[in-house]
């Protein structure tokens, strides 16, 4: 899952950049990386203005190349207050694979949150490059437990529109959800979750008999 902050401006100008080990790469439910483990970075930039820009890359492994690839995600979009407690955002993000498969595609997405909730809904034309497009609509919600404990959920449902060959049929419709728990060890947040799909024809450029459920577990730091 690809987690963009969604937040109002700040009052000044803010660069971060944060570097993840994962267990297992789980992109809205599907492993990207063959349930291997993969490294992450992002980096991003919050303008006072509410523009907002970054880009994410990691190593990912699909059915078509037995060897390990590059994802880059690069995102760019403008979030501003509504209210006291609430923020909202539209942006685009284009995502960028290295090797023989063409599953680059471009993705717009708007969304809206609260300090402990947010919501967003991305429409792609060519999901994942095949024709057809695509609907993901998703909910995002973290609960403090203490200083450094914090409960994460996440739900979200893919609406596609296309086919993808020679993996299979695709279903329609497929839910996802994560549930777990993120501790802050200052300067390293450590992550243990539960992630499912409700079905492994979802779409993706995978190979068959892909785990539907697994835990997943995450270190990362923030500079």
């Amino acid at each position: 899952m690809l987690g963009l902050a969604l937040v109002a401006a700040d009052a000044f100008a803010q660069a971060s950049a944060t570097a993840s080990i994962l267990s297992d790469y789980r992109y809205r439910g599907i492993s990207l990386s063959r349930g291997n483990p993969a490294v992450q970075l992002s980096v991003a930039y919050d303008d006072p203005s509410g523009i907002y820009a970054g880009i994410l890359a990691s190593n990912v492994e699909f059915a078509i190349s037995p060897h390990r690839e590059l994802q880059g995600i690069p995102y760019a979009g403008y979030a501003r207050r509504i209210g006291s407690e609430l923020s909202a955002e539209i942006g685009a993000s284009y995502a960028v694979f290295t090797g023989p498969g063409r599953y680059d595609y471009a993705e717009l997405y708007a969304g809206i949150a609260s300090d402990q909730v947010s919501g967003r809904l991305y429409y792609a034309p060519r999901y994942f490059g095949r024709e057809g497009g695509s609907l993901y609509a998703e909910i995002n919600a973290a609960q403090p437990l203490s200083d450094r404990l914090r409960l994460i959920a996440h739900v979200g449902v893919l609406f596609n529109r296309g086919q993808y060959f020679p993996y299979g049929p695709t279903d329609r419709k497929v839910i996802d959800g994560r549930l777990g728990l993120a501790v802050a060890l200052e300067p390293f947040t450590i992550q243990a979750s539960w992630v499912g799909i409700g079905s492994a024809n979802a779409g993706y450029p995978i190979p068959q008999g892909e785990r539907r459920n697994t835990a997943v577990v995450s270190l990362s730091r923030a500079f």
